[in-house]
């Protein structure tokens, strides 16, 4: 029996400001029906509208990284039963198979043979010395133009056999991460002051399964400024994104060197490898976000 070529499967609490961004990325990328949105209590409305799309409801219950994964995990595999490819993303995070040699992720799954394909990780970034607040029902990247590389992005993404993720699903047990395919994960947590801050208060003050869990996603909102703030002030360079570009290589190189002395951690990347420059968006992107 033949399978369907590519399904995107996603978990969502409460996310009206990602939720839309993320269906009309992915809906445009693969059929609405081949979208997965895994609703975990949502209670804001923000997942009353979803037509076309797959809306599974589970049980609110407090934020727990751990069985959301295994949850994640087993949910992924039993699709791979129908389609030959499964992609995972967090609802902030958005992937682009380079337009030069793709059509859309339903293209390169199709083209691809690899078991496991790594993205490589981007965080877009709001400048907001220099950008308006986000319109989200615009397209992202003629308002956002430029990125910092984010090893904590470069995530296995898309399967073609079960794996077992970990707990953010930044790395998996089977094996280190591979960057030989033209795939980059957009991070849309810090395209927007304010409505970053808004979801910061949703974050902080939802039930955790514990009170050490979740610690990036419940800081203070003048700390979260900070960061953002501090990212937007960093140099600009340029870069093409392709995989041999001498701005992005060395970063690749680093996160791969850093696996060497991690094969028996459960986290087998350095994931604090980051961007000390901001690269401007290579025009061949512009449509695709």
């Amino acid at each position: 029996m033949s399978r369907a070529p590519l399904a995107i499967v996603t978990m969502v609490y409460n996310e009206p400001h990602h939720l839309p961004i993320w269906c009309r990325h992915y809906g445009h990328n693969a059929a609405p029906s081949a979208c997965y949105i895994i609703d975990h209590g949502s209670d804001d409305g923000s997942t009353e509208h979803l037509h076309g799309f797959n809306h599974v409801r589970i049980p609110r219950s407090p934020q727990d990284d751990e069985k959301r994964t295994e949850f994640i995990n087993q949910f992924c595999a039993s699709l791979l039963s129908w389609y030959e490819s499964v992609i995972y993303v967090d609802v902030d995070e958005l992937l682009i198979a380079d337009p030069a040699l793709h059509p859309s992720l339903t293209h390169f799954a199709h083209t691809n043979t690899r078991t496991v394909v790594t993205a490589i990780g981007l965080d877009l970034i709001h400048r907001p010395e220099h950008e308006p607040p986000l319109n989200a029902c615009l397209p992202l990247l003629p308002q956002r133009r430029h990125v910092r590389f984010s090893s904590a992005m470069c995530k296995p993404t898309l399967i073609r056999a079960p794996i077992t993720w970990a707990p953010g699903f930044h790395c998996h047990a089977e094996a280190g991460p591979k960057f030989d395919a033209p795939l980059y994960l957009f991070h849309t947590r810090y395209t927007d002051l304010t409505s970053g801050l808004q979801r910061l208060y949703r974050t902080r003050t939802q039930a955790w399964s514990s009170e050490h869990a979740g610690q990036h996603q419940r800081l203070q909102d003048q700390d979260w400024e900070n960061m953002l703030r501090s990212m937007a002030g960093l140099p600009v360079t340029p870069c093409s994104l392709a995989l041999n570009d001498p701005q992005l290589h060395p970063y690749l190189n680093s996160v791969m060197n850093s696996t060497l002395s991690r094969q028996q951690e459960r986290y087998r990347l350095d994931l604090h490898i980051n961007g000390e420059a901001l690269w401007q968006v290579p025009d061949r992107f512009l449509g695709s976000l």
